[in-house]
């Protein structure tokens, strides 16, 4: 506006300058005697006047023309940088191109941050070189001048970058007139997330096609609107007989009477779980499991419902078969002594006989269920067990040596016995096992095997410096006789302990040994008593409450003992201190064993805990430790070690109460 006010200003001005001009003139050339400012404002003659008129008005005219002009090109101005700075600022790229070469003739910044070229290096550059479905210029020239080309208008490609990966996108082209010259305009809109959410659209629905279990959708009028193969087998429906069809033109009457209240809890925002039979399209009815859940849409709005239903007829009837083969053989079974437990071919747990329980301490109703893993001591022993299973496949039975874990967390190894359940038809429906403790064997054969080098060495040993002192005495040729059959003495007696030691362990091992009920306190008390009276200068010191059950082998008080001894025996103080508490957590007993001493070597824990065999070197002090790890084992306990603040031992021994093994 300010501009228009301007041209016009200028042009009034020129109109009157040219008055001025004609009245200046006419006072020096034509009316002399005439005054000036008469010739300019009030005796201005006809003809001049008129003239003057004219030229002012042509002035205006001009110059109103001039000022539209400039208004106009102003606003194409205007639109124009509007144009440009929106056509920038879109989201999607745009390209002005030459309708008959290709050539980019302008492009906007969305372009040039897509493709990674500046604006300058893309235009004058050719389609092809961005678009890898066109070998070079001239094939995209070819295509340009087909009436394929010229009708395109909307088609899906690839944009190249310039660090040469590709983008995909959906080209929208028309031809528009820009100043008397032709061009087509291409608008590039990136696809990238919509070909990924297509991309995993389409392995969905290929995992929802391929599942063996029945999967299906439908909204809230009950009209389907998607069923996979599994479904629409089960049922048989056509694949483009689905969608729209009604949920009660698939079932029969009792059918869908029984899954309509189920329909109406998911439709209202619940998870919904049941067992029903439905009638196959091509056999005989089959118990299926069924989940519905409801489909919400992105408010969180109920549009429908989701349905998986899982055929498990088979199943049932194969735990049906277990449990009915338990009926006709419940009596052999429960009076089995060695533990049977009962699988499926998941290898969860379906049945066990009373052994089984009395072995690991599980009833039924605790692990039902659950996976065979539950009472392996590690994954590697439950998987080492899946690579046996599948190794035999052809053999009616093999033996594998099993380390179990009970409930107490004490472990052991067991010689499992593994047949295989198989149908009418020789389908494997499941296992049964066999467990048996092979503990004691596995610790007769340690004990026979541990006799012959322990006792081998030290007996070797010890005769070696009996006879040689035997025969300095008897040769005269020690200077103190009685030295030597002091060695002599204190050797045997030390064989002599030895042997005792051994002994005890074959007696222990000999003989089977139930736990019984004793009292903890009462035992220790007892064993502190002996060995205050046979140790005089140990300080022995107790913690105990009023009593204590447990339940343990009848050799309690002989490990406790061992422990005490072991402690003021290798203790290196003047005044050994040994400290014995008893306590209880969690239904579990904790005897504790702590010193003052040097501390037991790591080959000893070793026996103590039974992670290492007895060598010959361990001699009297090995073997004890050992019977000490045995009583504790057959009391289905816990052994463990730790340092004593600020020095010494403390070993504990874990024993369950009379309470926890009967809950």
């Amino acid at each position: 506006m300010r501009t228009t006010r301007g041209i016009l200003a200028v042009a009034v001005a020129l109109g009157m300058s040219v008055w001025v001009l004609d009245a200046v003139l006419d006072a020096m050339f034509f009316y002399e005697g005439t005054p000036f400012v008469a010739l300019l404002l009030t005796d201005i003659p006809a003809h001049e006047l008129y003239i003057r008129i004219v030229i002012m008005v042509v002035f205006v005219a001009a110059g109103a023309v001039t000022a539209r002009q400039a208004d106009q090109m102003r606003e194409r101005e205007r639109e124009t940088t509007l144009f440009r700075r929106l056509v920038d600022e879109a989201t999607d790229s745009v390209f002005l191109m030459d309708p008959t070469t290709g050539t980019i003739e302008d492009v906007n910044r969305t372009a040039s941050n897509v493709l990674g070229y500046d604006r300058s290096t893309l235009v004058g550059m050719s389609v092809a070189e961005i678009n890898p479905e066109f070998a070079d210029p001239n094939e995209f020239k070819e295509f340009l001048d087909s009436p394929e080309g010229r009708e395109l208008e909307y088609y899906e490609t690839a944009h190249v970058r310039a660090d040469g990966t590709t983008v995909p996108v959906e080209i929208s082209a028309s031809d528009v007139d820009i100043d008397g010259r032709r061009y087509r305009v291409a608008i590039a809109r990136n696809i990238s997330e919509r070909k990924e959410r297509e991309r995993r659209i389409t392995h969905y629905k290929q995992a929802v096609e391929s599942s063996r279990d029945q999967l299906a959708a439908i909204d809230s009028e009950l009209q389907f609107l998607f069923a996979n193969e599994a479904y629409r087998s089960f049922h048989g429906i056509e694949a483009e007989m689905v969608h729209g069809r009604t949920l009660d033109s698939v079932l029969d009457d009792r059918e869908f009477r029984t899954v309509e209240p189920h329909l109406g809890d998911a439709l209202a925002g619940e998870q919904v779980q049941f067992e029903m039979t439905r009638t196959h399209a091509g056999e005989d009815d089959r118990v299926l499991d069924v989940r519905y859940w409801p489909l919400r849409d992105a408010d969180g709005a109920i549009q429908g419902v989701g349905a998986s239903l899982r055929d498990v007829t088979d199943h049932r009837e194969m735990v049906e078969d277990l449990r009915r083969a338990r009926e006709r053989y419940e009596s052999l079974f429960d009076s089995i002594r060695d533990a049977i437990l009962v699988a499926d071919t998941d290898r969860r747990i379906v049945d066990c006989n009373p052994a089984f329980t009395e072995l690991f301490g599980y009833s039924l109703d605790e692990i039902e269920g659950k996976p065979t893993a539950a009472i392996c001591e590690s994954d590697d022993e439950f998987q080492a067990m899946g690579e046996s299973l599948s190794q035999h496949l052809e053999d009616p039975t093999f033996v594998q040596t099993v380390r179990y874990e009970k409930q107490s967390g004490q472990v052991f190894p067991g010689e499992t016995n593994v047949f295989y359940l198989r149908d009418r038809d020789g389908e494997i429906t499941g296992f049964i096992g066999l467990i048996r403790d092979v503990s004691d064997r596995r610790a007769r054969i340690t004990q026979i095997q541990t006799i012959d080098r322990v006792l081998r060495h030290n007996l070797n040993n010890a005769l070696t410096v009996i006879l040689g002192n035997a025969d300095s005495i008897a040769d005269a040729t020690t200077a103190d006789p009685r030295e030597s059959a002091e060695r002599i003495i204190r050797t045997g007696e030390q064989l002599r302990a030895t042997v005792e030691k051994e002994r005890e362990i074959t007696s222990f091992l000999a003989e089977s040994r139930p736990t019984v009920q004793r009292d903890a306190v009462a035992v220790v008390e007892s064993v502190v008593a002996d060995l205050r009276e046979q140790y005089p200068t140990a300080e022995l010191t107790v913690d105990l409450p009023t009593e204590q059950p447990v339940l343990t082998v009848e050799y309690l008080d002989r490990a406790i003992e061992e422990l005490v001894e072991n402690a003021v025996t290798h203790s290196d103080q003047s005044t050994p201190t040994i400290t014995i508490t008893v306590t209880t957590d969690d239904g579990i007993v904790e005897i504790n064993v702590a010193d003052d001493g040097p501390g037991i070597p790591e080959m000893e824990r070793q026996v103590l805990t039974g992670t290492q065999d007895i060598e010959p070197l361990f001699h009297g002090r090995g073997i004890g430790l050992w019977l000490v790890h045995l009583i504790v084992q057959h009391s289905d306990g816990q052994l463990s070690f730790a340092t004593n603040d600020p020095r010494g031992s403390v070993v504990t021994v874990r024993l369950p109460t009379p309470d926890e093994r009967t809950e």
